[in-house]
């Protein structure tokens, strides 16, 4: 098969531009609107996640089986991109709406709204995320894709968000209409970026119609032990950053006392994040995405929990340990989403089925998964200890936002490392099974 095009990359990329300015803004923001601007507690913000990533346990695989047999003369992955930019990013702005409501119903809206997004966004993540699999077999284009995507997910989206909202807000009269206008803002350009995504993206591997059936989603699944394994990393992987950002905002408003260092420190963190982006492929070149992903785990393991260590005030050590978690996390995140298409030939080598929509839709649940498990459990941490909002904070809840921000993501990463030592799909293994199939093939 011919090799990708640059342009051909980056046209799929920035489709994850779109998604992250999107799911930038829910993760970084949301917990903070829900407790300080909307007035709900922490407990229940924590139910509320929980919850809402039940529903997914079922409608993640749905939307998998139904992007597997879908087909138009798009392709079964790109309609979705085309169709439901605008759904998925009305709702983003109704999130960051404050009705005028008793405290019972203002609950009840944010669980609403809450599932809806999610559903919503299941819908755009799943066939966007599967793309790649239909796109090229060669491990490192693979490879590459994924750092093109994480530099317009992470170096641009993630920056975007975390550097260019809190300024925005501040812009406003009050954080209710501050926020209410970035939610619109950024979903003006979601949508934008989705659809310049679907008409740039093309399904070159033109996989034969799916022909199993919903009872086979669960063999086609448990079949699959390399997915297994990359989705305990993708769960322990997400917990890592997601902990750390939902409650950021948190520990410069409460613990350093000022909020305008927010925006400084995700800038300084950008120039890394783009270090992160070219020294992967450099790095799974020479030594595999495995053991890439491993190196930046322990690396971001170490002085993640290092940084609770440094003595206050010193924000340039602070600063400098923190550039080093950056790059790790990169090389992690670049990694995981590189490994998953492989595990797409595997499952069809093990089971005979082979599908792109059912293990996308299942990674995808397990890092909403994770992202619910480090959510709800920062805002139960934040319950334990005594938050509360807009206040002189106790000591134990000052303490609870020190470990939730630097401690805790810790520990998920090692927790990371430990499920990689499990995983075998690499190198030479994958190259056999793809030879295996195309043979296979070739004599039916």
């Amino acid at each position: 098969m011919q090799k990708l095009k640059q342009t051909q990359i980056f046209g799929y990329a920035v489709g994850d531009l779109g998604v992250n300015l999107n799911f930038q803004m829910m993760g970084f923001y949301l917990a903070y609107f829900y407790t300080d601007v909307f007035g709900i507690s922490p407990a229940h913000v924590a139910g509320l996640i929980l919850a809402a990533r039940i529903w997914d346990a079922f409608n993640d695989p749905i939307m998998g089986y139904i992007a597997d047999h879908t087909q138009s003369r798009w392709g079964r992955f790109r309609p979705y991109l085309l169709f439901s930019a605008i759904p998925l990013n009305l709702i983003l702005v109704i999130c960051f709406m404050t009705p005028d409501l008793s405290p019972t119903l203002k609950i009840v809206y944010a669980y609403v709204t809450y599932i809806a997004h999610g559903m919503l966004f299941t819908t755009i993540q799943i066939p966007y995320s599967s793309l790649s699999a239909v796109m090229t077999q060669d491990p490192q284009e693979r490879a590459v894709i994924s750092s093109y995507r994480m530099f317009m997910a992470v170096v641009v989206g993630l920056s975007v968000v975390a550097i260019g909202v809190r300024p925005f807000v501040d812009l406003f009269e009050t954080e209710q209409q501050g926020f209410f206008a970035a939610a619109i803002v950024l979903g003006i350009f979601s949508t934008g970026l989705l659809w310049a995504s679907f008409f740039n993206a093309k399904e070159r591997i033109q996989a034969p119609a799916e022909k199993y059936r919903v009872k086979d989603m669960f063999p086609i699944l448990i079949k699959n032990r390399e997915l297994m394994v990359l989705a305990v990393a993708m769960l322990t992987n997400t917990s890592v950053w997601v902990v750390g950002n939902t409650v950021a905002l948190y520990y410069f408003k409460y613990v350093i006392q000022d909020t305008s260092l927010q925006p400084i420190f995700f800038m300084v963190m950008i120039p890394f994040n783009v270090l992160g982006v070219f020294l992967t492929p450099f790095l799974t070149k020479r030594i595999g995405k495995r053991k890439v992903f491993m190196l930046g785990s322990l690396v971001l393991a170490i002085f993640s929990i290092g940084r609770y260590f440094v003595p206050d005030p010193n924000i340039v050590f602070f600063f400098t340990l923190s550039i080093i978690c950056t790059i790790s996390q990169m090389m992690c995140a670049i990694t995981q989403w590189g490994m998953l298409p492989d595990t797409v030939e595997y499952g069809e080598w093990k089971s005979g089925h082979r599908s792109e929509g059912i293990p996308f839709a299942f990674f995808s649940f397990m890092q909403k998964a994770g992202m619910a498990l480090a959510a709800s459990f920062a805002a139960m941490v934040l319950s334990w200890t005594g938050y509360e909002a807009n206040t002189e904070l106790v000591p134990l809840a000052e303490q609870g936002i020190r470990w939730l921000f630097n401690i805790f993501p810790g520990i998920f990463s090692l927790l990371c490392l430990i499920s990689l030592l499990f995983y075998r799909l690499d190198g030479d293994f994958h190259k056999q099974i793809v030879t295996e199939l195309e043979s296979k093939k070739s004599t039916c």
